[in-house]
């Protein structure tokens, strides 16, 4: 039966590990950037384009608060599945199946915005904001020291952090 947890947890991570990789290029910078005066500046953002990207991230947000919930309440129960005294591989695959689909609708509904962002910026300000976010990251690799990054993020380059690093 131990045999079997590890095999469902090792098969859940390496699937959950690529699900980030393909949009991760395409992160927004952190906070509420469309209220930074260097980054309205730097994009020459309308007071327009601030106010619909300010009304778009709160509805996507209050939308994503909600999905996250239910990706927690899905690991809980997977969790819970994967202990049982009595394991049932087909109860554990539905948990976990149920746990991808709200971990899905989660990315989908992060990707929506970002479609929502880009709708509003024109094609000159998201280059503009890709190589911003670019930089931001660059810094924070030179501030941080490689194969470091923010507790709950993915390591630049999606590649796993090196032990005997400065923090592992």
């Amino acid at each position: 039966m131990r045999r079997n947890l590890i095999i469902v947890f090792t098969l859940g991570a390496l699937v959950l590990s690529t699900l980030p990789a393909v949009a991760r290029d395409y992160n927004l910078p952190p906070g509420k950037w469309w209220e930074n005066d260097r980054i309205v500046t730097h994009l020459k953002l309308t007071a327009e384009q601030q106010v619909r990207i300010k009304d778009l991230v709160y509805d996507h947000a209050t939308r994503m608060i909600d999905l996250n919930a239910g990706l927690e309440k899905a690991k809980l129960a997977l969790e819970n599945q994967v202990e049982q005294q009595e394991f049932d591989a087909v109860e554990v695959r539905n948990a976990f199946g149920a746990f991808q689909e709200n971990r899905r609708l989660l990315e989908s509904e992060r990707f929506e915005m970002l479609l929502s962002v880009r709708q509003v910026l024109t094609h000159e300000q998201w280059e503009k904001m890709l190589s911003l976010r670019e930089r931001i990251e660059q810094m924070r690799t030179r501030r941080d020291g490689p194969g470091t990054h923010r507790p709950g993020q993915r390591p630049p380059g999606g590649a796993p952090r090196q032990p005997g690093g400065p923090r592992g």
